[in-house]
């Protein structure tokens, strides 16, 4: 560059606005032979990163259930005739008046019956009269007994 700042042989402003003899270049200004927008090291690191094994946490156990209740289940609807709006099966329940506690809408309950356990979202409600506690969808009941038990003994908990 004729006559620009870089062919410059007088010596830069210092801060105050004086030109001093020895004053160092700054920012993009300095003379660099190759710059390298890489990276730079961390002199407190080490210079290649070290892949740390950590064993899988064990999952812990849900808490005790604190509610319980015991009866008898039913089923209803199957393969989507009688099941509430937007629900064609699945494991799925209708919530007895017993089971109708607190924000029960949508909760999941543990339903065992018959030697075996599954998990069910209640959304939906039943008069369940009698000693029915719930009425599963056909789907959950099922897993429990076949269809033409009718009803089966169970314990609720959640």
């Amino acid at each position: 560059m004729a006559g620009g700042v870089a062919e410059s042989t007088v010596a830069p402003p210092s801060i105050d606005g004086r030109a001093t003899a020895n004053a160092v270049p700054i920012g993009d200004f300095q003379e660099e032979e190759a710059r390298s927008f890489a990276p730079r090291a961390n002199p407190d690191q080490p210079a290649e990163a070290e892949s740390l094994l950590k064993p899988t946490p064990r999952p812990t156990p849900p808490p005790n259930p604190t509610h319980g209740v015991s009866g008898r289940a039913a089923w209803y609807c199957n393969n989507g005739s009688g099941c509430p709006a937007g629900y064609s099966g699945g494991l799925y329940a209708a919530a007895g008046p017993a089971l109708r506690v607190g924000n029960w809408r949508g909760r999941t309950v543990t339903v065992c019956g018959s030697g075996n356990c599954i998990n069910v979202k209640l959304v939906d409600w039943c008069a369940c009269g009698g000693a029915r506690v719930i009425d599963l969808f056909s789907d959950a009941f099922s897993r429990l007994a076949p269809l033409g038990t009718g009803t089966v003994a169970v314990r609720v908990s959640w």
